[in-house]
């Protein structure tokens, strides 16, 4: 019986093991052709797409041939075409087509036995504690836009029905797609991204509105929802990241430029439909008189700015006319 050299194996995109082949001899072929060694159901496999050696003097070196195929190999992000060759270092994972193979030699040593998973109480934890603070924070701002307290208690059992349900919602489609994409349904690592975004959100409208109100920052206030684009981009992002994990990059560079193009097409037509870039005329965000730590402006200069404003507004009144006669 001949020895066994080492262990091939292929897996498909959600990791799933499609083929397991012993090696008992050097070389040996990798493709869809029966007399390949590793035999793959792949149409994206050239029939031999692949010869693997181990030179005899190199022994600790595993040398790998793409041989007659158009798609190549992908190894560490790298690719490679038809008649190139590379080394393949060992426990790397190859890619070839929409297949991915490892190697396992009989020389290399064996890891450690690793341990059962636990139940995962932290993440469960967290989660929880997520789920609680969206749920104060959207029970929280209804408080403080009700009138009637009476009200606003009899609408509680509504509003947190409504919270879960836009949540189990928008984390049951992202969960969704995760399974499709990547094999692994991922329902509560969403709920987690979904608040945290969430939270994030609600931390950055608020710090900037106070900000405002304390410093006299009225820019702040008007270009606020900048910054919130950013964080709805960072949730989009990993919602994404989570459903392609091989392919963070390429969404990070893809989020990246959808907001870098979005934020000027979004400020150009605020100035051209209110010559202005902010659709924010005030802050509409009102603190504690004891948070200001702007200095107060005396009662003549406010007057005096008020009355600056008349002429401002007189010439904007006169050019609406003119352009509304003229048209």
């Amino acid at each position: 019986m001949m020895p066994t050299l080492g262990l091939l194996e292929a897996f498909d995109r959600h990791s799933a093991l499609l083929a397991r082949t012993p090696i008992t001899r050097w070389p040996v072929t990798v493709g869809r052709g029966l007399d390949c060694d590793l035999v793959l159901d792949d149409p994206f496999v050239a029939p031999t797409h692949l010869r693997i050696d181990r030179p005899v003097d190199a022994p600790r070196t595993v040398h790998v041939e793409v041989l007659e195929t158009r798609n190549g190999a992908g190894l560490q992000g790298k690719h490679y075409g038809k008649g190139e060759g590379f080394d393949w270092p060992d426990g790397t994972p190859l890619d070839i087509g929409r297949t991915r193979i490892t190697l396992r030699l009989a020389d290399t040593a064996i890891a450690d036995e690793q341990a059962l998973p636990q139940f995962p109480w932290r993440r469960v934890a967290i989660t929880a504690v997520l789920v609680a603070l969206v749920a104060a924070v959207v029970l929280g701002s209804s408080w403080l836009e009700a009138n009637d307290a009476s009200k606003f208690l009899k609408s509680l059992p509504g509003l947190l029905l409504g919270m879960l349900l836009v949540l189990g919602i928008w984390s049951g489609v992202w969960a969704v797609t995760n399974k499709v994409f990547d094999g692994h349904l991922q329902f509560w690592r969403h709920v987690r991204i979904a608040c945290a975004a969430y939270l994030v959100a609600e931390a950055v409208q608020l710090t900037t509105s106070l900000a405002a109100f304390a410093f006299s920052w009225e820019a702040l206030s008007h270009f606020a929802y900048l910054l919130m684009v950013l964080v709805l981009a960072g949730g989009l992002y990993a919602h994404l990241a989570a459903v392609l994990p091989r392919r963070r990059a390429g969404l990070a560079w893809t989020v990246a430029a959808v907001v870098a193009l979005g934020i000027p097409a979004w400020l150009g037509t605020q100035w051209l439909d209110r010559m202005r870039l902010s659709n924010t005329l005030y802050m509409s965000s009102l603190f504690p008189p004891s948070l200001r730590m702007a200095p107060a402006v005396p009662v003549p200069q406010f007057l005096q700015k008020a009355q600056s404003l008349r002429g401002k507004l007189d010439r904007r009144l006169r050019d609406d006319g003119q352009a509304d006669d003229d048209e």
